[in-house]
């Protein structure tokens, strides 16, 4: 069966510059794929790629078959949602206002707002443990808080394909694991098909089905964490020589740096 989300020889660049080159994977349907690598490999770009932000030099990203930039903007943002890695929001934006923003795909000029779109908005806020927050401003909250209500904004968009670049971005260790478990039980109670960027690969291996490990724009290896995630491929992607071990009471590879 052919993955929903796909790539084909697909090559990226800014200008003359080429990040990406003759790529083609396939995004497993219904499962969490993490996209890892050293600095500048071309994790994001590809993920802004998937997300229709950024125009193939050749090859192509296809949706359900179909080259992705040759279906409408629309039917990309009811199918795709995108968190940026760096995402902002005017000063002062109160939460469930951020969140409703996730409902513009679904709206018209003739109709802007439903309770539909309300009962959505509140629905995304209970699942990530924000209801009863909604009227705070979004400077008022916790890192944690703040990464929860982007996230509840892409829920709100009801699409089949979430991409996360670095969701756990500026979070300490605590809140890094309470973004993962929470994207890891949403995936599983939406059957979404999530793609993010990390760079914590004990991280991805713990939380993802499957890995892509980038270096230098290509692809050096993908597949589940037990096959991906080993001292030959650790050193082929990171230039880093390390033992992988499988902790007690876990059955995902860790990596300890020698």
């Amino acid at each position: 069966m052919t993955a929903q989300l796909r790539t084909e020889k697909l090559t990226l660049s800014y200008g003359k510059n080429v990040v990406l080159e003759n790529l083609t994977i396939e995004i497993p349907d219904g499962a969490v794929t993490a996209l890892v690598g050293p600095n500048a490999c071309g994790k994001s770009t590809l993920l802004r790629a998937l997300a229709r932000l950024i125009k193939p030099r050749s090859g192509a990203v296809l949706l359900e078959g179909r080259k992705i930039q040759n279906i409408n903007t629309r039917m990309v943002a009811r199918t795709i949602a995108l968190l940026p890695q760096q995402a902002e929001a005017p000063a002062g934006m109160r939460v469930i206002d951020l969140v409703g923003r996730g409902r513009t795909p679904h709206q018209s000029p003739i109709q802007q707002w439903s309770v539909k779109d309300e009962t959505i908005v509140m629905d995304a806020l209970s699942q990530v443990g924000l209801l009863g927050e909604q009227d705070r401003a979004l400077e008022d909250l916790s890192g944690g808080q703040r990464q929860r209500a982007w996230i509840a904004m892409v829920l709100a968009q009801q699409t089949e394909i979430l991409l996360l670049d670095e969701p756990t971005t500026f979070l300490d260790l605590r809140y890094q694991i309470d973004a993962l478990k929470l994207v890891a039980n949403l995936q599983k109670e939406r059957d979404l098909t999530v793609v993010m960027v990390l760079h914590d690969i004990n991280l991805a291996a713990r939380f993802a089905h499957h890995i892509v490990g980038m270096k230098d724009g290509t692809v050096v290896t993908q597949g589940p964490p037990k096959d991906v995630v080993t001292a030959k491929n650790i050193d082929a992607i990171y230039g880093l020589k390390s033992n992988v071990i499988i902790p007690q009471g876990s059955d995902a590879p860790h990596v300890i740096a020698l």
